[in-house]
């Protein structure tokens, strides 16, 4: 689902809760930060790049990025950070979740710019190589929305207790919980 629905969701209670990376308008919502994240650049393991811990964003611009096709503050931040550097942004592949991402970064197929927490395991996994861009600081909030007032469902509090323990990475909490145990 795209995040930009996900409050319209809980407000007519087709979601008990729902994970955002922003507050929403709606006075009827309560949003808890759940988590402090950024965005981070990931390459395969053999990568030329992968021997580095850091670069300049002009060391990119042969790069072939895996880009996410859902339009998003922080892919335009990301573009116009670019833009700003007059650095080519080579986006030949646009792929519709962070895993299909994800694996094409694995395969080889190029270098990605993806929130951190989504790839904390593949990183520490050795799956892929985390580059920082010195150029690039864009921290990103994850929040929890629900509806204000609202006595949450067993397994929507069971999630939320979850995601309080230390450093669980939310894409792995999200893919162990169906959509539907949150739906009703």
């Amino acid at each position: 689902m795209f995040s930009r629905d996900i409050p319209h969701e809980v407000l007519n209670y087709r979601l008990d809760v729902g994970a955002i990376s922003y507050v929403p308008q709606e006075p009827q919502l309560q949003a808890t930060e759940i988590r402090k994240d950024e965005l981070t650049l990931v390459v395969p393991p053999k990568h030329l790049l992968a021997k580095k811990r850091e670069v300049d964003i002009e060391d990119l611009v042969k790069e072939d990025f895996i880009a996410h096709s859902v339009e998003s503050p922080f892919r335009r931040r990301v573009i116009e950070l670019f833009a700003r550097h007059r650095t080519n942004l080579n986006m030949p592949i646009e792929m519709p979740t962070i895993d299909s991402i994800k694996r094409f970064v694995q395969m080889g197929m190029g270098v990605a710019i993806v929130p951190r927490m989504c790839v904390q395991w593949e990183i520490e996994h050795g799956w892929m190589k985390e580059v920082k861009i010195r150029q690039m600081n864009m921290p990103r909030h994850v929040y929890l929305v629900s509806r204000r007032g609202a006595r949450l469902p067993h397994a929507a509090a069971e999630f939320m207790r979850i995601l309080r323990e230390p450093q669980p990475s939310l894409c792995r909490v999200l893919g162990q919980f169906p959509v539907s145990r949150f739906t009703r």
